[in-house]
């Protein structure tokens, strides 16, 4: 999923373990949590909705 634009996208029980968000647009991503995105990986491009955290281990 690495630059996809996932704005607006339904993401309720959506599994991203290992998903590389890297470059995604998650801002708007409907039912989107901090576990799921704790749980995939992603970089520094990769856009969130203000109120989530960039996990620690991303790459910068």
């Amino acid at each position: 999923m690495s630059g996809a634009d996932l704005s607006l996208a339904d993401l309720i029980g959506a599994d991203l373990r290992d998903a590389d968000l890297s470059g995604a647009d998650l801002t708007g991503a409907l039912f989107l949590t901090q576990p799921q995105l704790n749980a995939a990986r992603g970089d520094a491009a990769t856009r969130l909705s203000d109120g989530f955290a960039r996990p620690a281990h991303w790459s910068r």
